[in-house]
C-alpha cells in the first residue's frame, strides 16, 4: 500500500453579524405585524361583541315595553270619560292622596329632545266586565245594574259625567240587595279567601260622594307602568300603582338604552287609520280617536372607537341617529349637552342602533266599534 496523504482541515465559517443582524431584524418585523393583526382583530371582536350586545339591549327593550303597551287600556277601553284625572287613595305612600289620567298612554314629551317617559294603564282582571251604571248610596257602596265579574279584591274605577273619577278597591259583593258592592275601610276576604286589608279606600270616602255613573274593573292587580330612561343608558319600568317606599321599585330592563320617544297615533279625520299627518306629541283631545302609538329607542354600544380624524373631529358616528319622527338629540356619554370634545365622553365615538314599532291599542280599538 502505498503512503497516504493528508490535507489540512479548511477555515470554519458561521453567521456573521450582519447576518444574524438580517435575521433578528426579519423577526422584528413579523412579531410586529403579527402585533397589528392581533390588535386589529381585537378591536373588531370588541366591536363586534358590544354590537351584539346593544343589539340583544335593545331588542330585550322593546319587546317588553311593546308587550306592554299592547295592553294598554285593558278593563276601561269604552270609558266616555277617557282623560279623566282619577283621584286615588293608597294607605302605603307617605302621602297617601295621588292621582293618575285614565288612558292607555300618557307620554311626556321630554324638554329640548331628552328622552320621553311613557305611562301605561292596563287592567288584569280574569273576567272581561263590560262597563256597569251605578247609584252612589254612599261614600262607601254603591248600587249596580249587576255585580257580575265584580270580585273582593278588585281595583275599580268610578267615573260620572261631570267628568270625576276615582279608585276604589272591592270589599263585599254579597250584600242581600243582590245589587251593590262596598269599598269600605278595614280588613276583608278577598276573592282568594285571603284576609287582606283595604289598602286603595279613602277612611273619608271615595271622592265621589253622589250622582251616578259607570264601573270599570282593573282587576285585582292593576298596571300602571312608568317607561323612563334612568343614568343616561338604562330602560326602566315601575309599577306606580304597586308603590313601595318614597320612589317606587324601579326594574332595569335593558342597559345601554340611552332614549326614548314616542308619538300618538290619532285619528283625527275619522277614517279609521293614522295618516302620515296624524302623529302627534301633542295629547290627544279625543281619546276615542287615539288608535296607536309609535314608540323609538335608542341602543349605543358600550365600545369606544378611536376617531377618524381629529382635526377637525370625526367619529364613527357622524350625525344624529334619526326615527320616523325626526332625529335624536344625540348628547354625550355622561347625559351632558353636545360639546365635541372628541374624547371617550363623546358621542361620535360610538355605535347605535334604532329600534322603533307602531303599536296599535287594540283595546281602545275594540271599545269604540
Amino acid at each position: 500500500m502505498g503512503p497516504q496523504h493528508t490535507h489540512p482541515a479548511g477555515p470554519q465559517r458561521g453567521m456573521s453579524l450582519i447576518e444574524v443582524m438580517v435575521g433578528v431584524l426579519i423577526g422584528m418585523i413579523g412579531i410586529v405585524v403579527i402585533f397589528q393583526v392581533l390588535q386589529i382583530s381585537e378591536e373588531r371582536k370588541r366591536t363586534t361583541g358590544a354590537g351584539s350586545d346593544a343589539q340583544i339591549a335593545g331588542s330585550i327593550g322593546m319587546y317588553n315595553l311593546e308587550r306592554d303597551l299592547r295592553h294598554g287600556g285593558y278593563g276601561f277601553s269604552t270609558a266616555a270619560q277617557m282623560g279623566c284625572a282619577v283621584v286615588a287613595y293608597d294607605a302605603l305612600r307617605s302621602t297617601p292622596n295621588w292621582s293618575f289620567t285614565l288612558a292607555p298612554i300618557v307620554i311626556a314629551d321630554g324638554a329640548s329632545g331628552a328622552p320621553d317617559t311613557l305611562t301605561v294603564l292596563r287592567g288584569n282582571s280574569n273576567v272581561f266586565v263590560a262597563s256597569q251604571t251605578f247609584n252612589m248610596a254612599t261614600g262607601t257602596s254603591n248600587y249596580t245594574q249587576g255585580r257580575t265579574g265584580f270580585r273582593p279584591g278588585d281595583r275599580v274605577v268610578l267615573a260620572n259625567a261631570v267628568p270625576a273619577c276615582t279608585l276604589v278597591e272591592i270589599t263585599g259583593t254579597a250584600n242581600p240587595d243582590g245589587a251593590s258592592i262596598d269599598h269600605a275601610t278595614g280588613g276583608y276576604t278577598n276573592y282568594l279567601g285571603q284576609g287582606v286589608t283595604a289598602r286603595y279606600n279613602d277612611p273619608g270616602g271615595a271622592a265621589i260622594a253622589s250622582g251616578t255613573g259607570f264601573l270599570y274593573n282593573l282587576g285585582p292587580g292593576p298596571q300602571l307602568n312608568v317607561w323612563q330612561i334612568a343614568g343616561n343608558r338604562r330602560l326602566t319600568v315601575t309599577n306606580d300603582m304597586q308603590w313601595v317606599g318614597a320612589a317606587g321599585t324601579a326594574v332595569e330592563v335593558a342597559d345601554g338604552v340611552i332614549d326614548l320617544q314616542a308619538q300618538y297615533g290619532v285619528d283625527a279625520n275619522n277614517d279609521e287609520m293614522v295618516g302620515s299627518g296624524e302623529w302627534t306629541n301633542a295629547t290627544p283631545g279625543n281619546w276615542a280617536n287615539l288608535l296607536a302609538v309609535r314608540v323609538a329607542i335608542l341602543a349605543r354600544s358600550q365600545q369606544y372607537e378611536r376617531p377618524l380624524s381629529t382635526s377637525p373631529c370625526s367619529g364613527v358616528t357622524q350625525a344624529a341617529t334619526a326615527w320616523a319622527g325626526g332625529s335624536f338629540v344625540m348628547r354625550n356619554v355622561d347625559g351632558t349637552a353636545d360639546t365635541t370634545p372628541c374624547d371617550a365622553n363623546d358621542w361620535r365615538n360610538y355605535r347605535y342602533r334604532v329600534y322603533e314599532v307602531v303599536i296599535p291599542f287594540r283595546n281602545m280599538i275594540w271599545g269604540t266599534e
